[in-house]
């Protein structure tokens, strides 16, 4: 009797030992997360356009717009003001990205006829009944500058620049009566090279 009962709790027990077998043999389903790619830290492009303000000679005081496709080389435009009002166009070359860094720059202006005209009267001593033969006066320049800037593409700049400007003078004629003789003067225009000095301010929108 003893011996029927263990041989029937021996075959109860051989189905759950194979199944613990079969278990045990069977491989772990892969996990099927997924996790999130990760995102590449996006960098912030410096500011293309700026303001700016320059004090200098043969320039006077301008007001312009920059605006720098790329870090490098910046372009500009402004109003300016001396004895008459006009505009100035430049383009610059900055070739190392830096807080101190060595500027190349070149720029074209012209002045409209204004008080140009008499103000060339009283410093060339001219007698007043001549006058008239001194009409309106313009210049233009051409100007080719380096110079070193202080500062960040990211905010405030300054720029101390010096090089050689090619100056134009054109002078309109005019008709005048000295001692009762009716006199005319013809147009003449005075070219020369000179020096030329500027400061720059800008800031980056």
């Amino acid at each position: 009797m003893r011996l029927a009962t263990l041989l029937l709790t021996a075959l109860l027990a051989v189905p759950d030992l194979a199944m613990a077998e079969l278990r045990e043999s069977t491989p772990a389903a892969p996990s099927t997360s997924i996790s999130a790619p990760q995102r590449a830290p996006v960098e912030e492009r410096d500011p293309q356009f700026a303001l700016g303000f320059t004090i200098g000679a043969p320039d006077g005081a301008v007001l312009s717009l920059a605006w720098s496709p790329l870090w490098w080389l910046m372009l500009d435009a402004g109003l300016a003001y001396t004895l008459a009002p006009g505009m100035v166009f430049g383009i610059e070359f900055r070739p190392i990205d830096f807080f101190v860094f060595p500027v190349i720059h070149g720029e074209y202006g012209y002045y409209f006829a204004g008080q140009t005209s008499d103000r060339i009267k009283s410093w060339a001593s001219v007698p007043e009944n001549i006058w008239p033969l001194v009409g309106d006066a313009s210049y233009s320049w051409w100007s080719a500058l380096v110079g070193i800037g202080f500062g960040s593409r990211r905010g405030f700049e300054v720029r101390l620049e010096g090089g050689v400007t090619w100056l134009s003078l054109n002078v309109k004629g005019g008709t005048s009566s000295v001692n009762g003789v009716q006199i005319t003067a013809d147009p003449w225009k005075s070219q020369a090279f000179a020096p030329t000095a500027r400061v720059n301010f800008m800031y980056f929108l």
